[in-house]
């Protein structure tokens, strides 16, 4: 009956793991095209990336005084900054990267993430990959091509690749998988709120050191404060309460896997906010991620051991 109890716990921890890594993909996704309207009305990378940090610190500041309190020692209020000033240069690289390249170029290097993620997972825990991952991620990386757009460009010739573009998507990976491999090993038992309340400092100590004069413009801070308020919740609190619940539960590659679920986000929200259109090859493309993300959820052996290593990652942190 014991043994009955805890394996339901487990799969019902397993599932809101999921369910969360998933959620956290999807607000990513619709938070790029937001940031996409932002910048056509004239509001620079900067602006955007300050008031977004700039009004996510006064939401969850003010959350904070709500919820259970923290007690944070020094050395995680430290990690806890930093890994958000990692989050804020992935969102300023990407940023970047867009205004550089293609959207779709930018996506798909972006999305090498994926696969950098379970490179970490390996050297750091010395955990070898199964070969369902590897099924899993090549799904994932090869949908991305075709999903983003990038196959598209291909074919017909326009493809762009500004050298700087290319650096700025690929800093954004690195640093995007350093933050969902670190994130569930950073002060795990304090509460969410507060964490991420602390997390989000960090990046808001980098944007303001970046866009200082975003707070010298009071017409521009009032302009963009309602987009700064809807970007705060989809990039900076949503998807990060969601990506550190996700990653007290599963293996950082499956959340990474999980994640992916942005770029069709990205495309559904392309259709519905910007008026995009999509080709058979960015369908295909969706379809192969969504089977990646499936796949990740099938029931097996190496899965199941994956679950285990999940639960036994928080008493290690």
């Amino acid at each position: 009956m014991g043994s009955s109890l805890q394996g339901s716990a487990g799969r019902s921890s397993r599932a809101l793991g999921v369910a969360m890594g998933i959620v956290a993909g999807v607000s990513f996704g619709f938070g790029g095209a937001i940031s996409q309207i932002l910048g056509r009305q004239g509001f620079t990378v900067f602006d955007i990336a300050t008031a977004q940090f700039f009004c996510a610190v006064v939401i969850l500041g003010v959350l904070t005084l709500f919820t259970r309190r923290a007690h944070f020692a020094p050395k995680e209020v430290a990690m806890l900054i930093g890994l958000g000033a990692v989050s804020t240069i992935s969102s300023i690289t990407y940023y970047l990267a867009i205004d550089l390249l293609s959207v779709a170029t930018a996506v798909a290097i972006q999305f090498q993430y994926v696969w950098m993620t379970i490179v970490l997972q390996l050297v750091v825990e010395k955990k070898k990959p199964s070969k369902r991952i590897i099924v899993i991620v090549t799904l994932v990386v090869v949908g991305t091509l075709f999903g983003s757009g990038l196959a598209d460009e291909v074919l017909s010739g326009g493809l762009t690749a500004d050298p700087l573009g290319i650096a700025c998507a690929l800093v954004c990976a690195l640093f995007y998988a350093l933050f969902i491999f670190a994130n569930g090993r950073v002060a795990p038992d304090q509460p969410p709120i507060a964490r991420t309340f602390v997390l989000v400092i960090g990046g808001f100590i980098v944007t303001s050191a970046i866009g200082w004069n975003f707070y010298t413009q009071p017409d521009l801070v009032v302009s963009l404060l309602p987009g700064g308020v809807v970007m705060a919740v989809v990039m900076s609190i949503l998807p990060v309460l969601c990506i550190v619940g996700a990653s007290l539960r599963l293996p950082s590659g499956i959340v990474a896997v999980l994640t992916s679920t942005e770029l069709p986000a990205a495309v559904v929200a392309g259709v519905l906010l910007l008026g995009e259109t999509v080709t058979p090859l960015v369908i295909a493309g969706v379809v192969m991620i969504l089977a990646g993300v499936a796949l990740s959820e099938a029931r097996g052996s190496e899965v199941e051991s994956d679950e285990g290593a999940a639960m036994e990652a928080p008493s290690g942190a």
